[in-house]
């Protein structure tokens, strides 16, 4: 399986045992105010073991201050870093994995709530919500020596290589675009001079560390910002620029600076097809003879295969896959790719990092837990659980207490395990969650589980098996309100539609601008319907992250959805929906013949509180105590059943 991709390959002087990168990730796990520790040695040794060839960390600063990116990163500033940096690399290195530290300065698109300092760039141009001030010549050799610094010191600690990060708008990028940089001494102007400032950390760090210490760089190729920006044939010509300067390879990424024309092209939601953006590192390629390393949504093995297979790159970056499975290469190689945990692009992992809170992944409730979840006990000597319910909750129950030793028997009324998930893939570019559920499915199949499946699980039931614990995972129902008229025959839930079970007709009204409000939007707008969207919050999408709305909100503009925002559901009539402005009560009517409720859920209490009742050890995961994301799910269920003793 996979002949390409488990093949060995090398970069400068190092040899890698695949092809297959993780490429950098921003974690939030390391220690506080920088620096290694061991969350972050347990993070990365997962995904060691998992049989990746090569890792490039996630940012690791090299200044404190203005350099600092994350309040928990690593850090290779001083002495005082070296012991805990050559503790990482030891730790990956025991399973044959090799390792590059990502050597990074945020630029203007620091913080100064994080350093403590006003952010620095190559000019003060506004990319995040402060503008920088732009740097002096002075302070522009400084931090060219921190970087060499930051060099010399991963070398020190038995790292394998270095990569400095030249993308995303960051300090380096900074320099090297031209919608960024404008400048007017010997670091501004034209490409060489933009070019500078890059050229002389390489050269610095190729005097202190030596020709045969691996150096790349990753670049931002196509910036998405028209001629104001680095554009693909640009970035082939610096690309080529930095292959005469000694670099050893190049990492192809794209985007990133505020004001592209995409802000999804760095970290691509789950409607992303795999692979769109092969082309960049196909063109890079043509223009080097050193390894590229291609960033490009990957998620599974068989379609990283095919773009070594098409040559386009010489090693495949896979960097979400690895936290939503680290197992990702060992399940391939062993031809088990159908088992692997497959990451959706739901950006929870993102969002939580943006928010300053240590990464989570909604199909890994490991994630950024790995220390903590690394030792269940292993306890269940055949006694029989039961699960109720085969959702994202119920199999992550059932899965861990079946490895803890329990004989499990998992209820589910429908055919097919997944439960709200086989409703959330029905949306528009939603592939990747029916991947997800295929996966799941595989892992339960490859287990001892016991399946009742189209059975819906009774008290009585259960009570037959003489279970040591009960795990209710029966998730909810759509929520529905007591508005006037809410029982009309003109209403229905998005459920039903993007079931199939119901067919909207006319003009349609969404209450409820959530994700499963916005994916049924645009569903029926696709099919031609004229729709407005309802909800009594000023913003759509609360509490998803900004990339994923972005998307969703740029694919459902060319069908002119209105939006009516801050308005509350007063009465639903069979000629539409009454509202009420949230602001001042001003009353407007919007005329329909389909009203689409997806007002969030409800848990089955009914359900709930009968096995309550009759059980001592109930325990009560996901939808059926609150609803919540998959996230929120996951989390649940793998902790509950983590900590159970009975």
């Amino acid at each position: 399986m996979y002949e390409k991709l488990f093949s060995e390959g090398r970069i400068g002087r190092v040899e890698i045992k695949n092809r297959v990168v993780m490429t950098p990730m921003g974690t939030v796990i390391a220690a506080p105010g920088g620096g290694v520790n061991d969350d972050i040695i347990a993070y990365y040794e997962a995904r060691a073991k998992g049989g990746v060839g090569l890792i490039e960390s996630e940012l690791c600063r090299v200044l404190d201050g203005a350099g600092a990116a994350e309040p928990c990163q690593l850090a290779a500033r001083d002495f005082a870093d070296l012991a805990g940096l050559a503790r990482l690399v030891d730790t990956v290195h025991k399973y044959g994995t090799k390792m590059f530290i990502q050597l990074h300065h945020p630029g203007g698109q620091g913080s100064s709530a994080i350093g403590g300092e006003p952010i620095v760039a190559a000019s003060a141009v506004k990319t995040s919500l402060e503008t920088p001030r732009a740097l002096e010549v002075g302070e522009i050799t400084e931090i060219e020596s921190a970087f060499v610094n930051g060099a010399m010191l991963t070398k020190m600690a038995g790292a394998d290589g270095v990569l400095l990060h030249g993308a995303h708008g960051y300090l380096i990028n900074s320099f090297l675009s031209p919608y960024l940089n404008k400048r007017i001494d010997d670091y501004g102007g034209n490409p060489e001079n933009r070019m500078r400032f890059l050229l002389e950390i390489i050269k610095g760090i190729r005097e202190q560390c030596g020709e045969d210490f691996p150096l790349g760089v990753r670049l931002s190729v196509e910036e998405f910002l028209g001629k104001e920006g680095n554009g693909l044939e640009e970035s082939c010509r610096i690309c080529e620029r930095l292959e005469e300067a000694g670099v050893d390879f190049i990492d192809v990424s794209c985007g990133g600076i505020p004001g592209s024309s995409d802000v999804c092209a760095t970290i691509e939601p789950g409607t992303y097809e795999q692979c769109w953006k092969s082309y960049m590192a196909a063109e890079v390629k043509k223009h080097v003879n050193i390894p590229v390393i291609a960033v490009c949504n990957i998620k599974e093995p068989d379609v990283a295969e095919q773009i070594l297979e098409d040559g386009c790159c010489d090693f495949v970056g896979v960097a979400r896959g690895h936290l939503a499975d680290p197992e990702w290469c060992n399940k391939a190689r062993a031809g088990k790719a159908e088992t692997i945990r497959k990451c959706i692009g739901c950006l929870c992992c993102f969002q939580e990092i943006v928010n300053f809170r240590h990464v989570k992944c909604a199909v890994n409730p490991k994630l950024g837990r790995e220390r903590e979840f690394q030792n269940p006990k292993y306890n269940g000597e055949g006694r029989t659980v039961v699960v109720i319910g085969g959702g994202p909750a119920g199999i992550e129950a059932a899965l861990l207490l079946d490895r803890r030793g329990f004989d499990v028997v998992l209820f589910d009324r429908p055919e097919r395990l997944g439960g709200t998930l086989n409703v959330a893939d029905k949306g528009v570019g939603k592939e990747k969650i029916t991947r997800l559920v295929d996966g799941m499915i595989a892992q339960v199949e490859a287990s001892d589980i016991e399946l009742r499946m189209g059975e819906e699980a009774t008290v009585e039931k259960v009570k037959a098996l003489s279970p040591c614990g009960v795990f209710i995972a029966c998730g909810a129902m759509p929520m529905k309100p007591p508005i006037p008229g809410i029982d009309g025959k003109n209403v229905v839930t998005a459920e039903d539609v993007l079931m199939g079970r119901a067919e909207p007709k006319g003009n349609c009204i969404i209450l409820g601008s959530g994700m499963t409000g916005l994916e049924t939007a645009e569903v029926v707008l696709k099919a031609g319907h004229r729709t407005t969207i309802v909800d009594m919050l000023p913003e759509i999408g609360q509490g998803i992250s900004f990339v994923v709305i972005f998307d969703i909100k740029r694919r459902l503009a060319k069908y002119g959805p209105t939006y009516m925002l801050g308005h509350e559901v007063l009465e639903i009539t069979k000629d539409g929906v009454a509202l009420g402005r949230m602001d001042d009560g001003e009353k407007v009517f919007v005329n329909a013949e389909t009203i689409i409720l997806a007002l969030g859920v409800r848990p089955r209490k009914d359900v709930v509180e009968a096995f309550k009742a009759a059980f001592r050890e109930a325990h009560i995961l996901g939808d059926a105590n609150r609803g919540g994301r998959v996230l929120e799910a996951t989390q649940d269920a793998y902790g509950q059943a983590f900590v159970f003793e009975s």
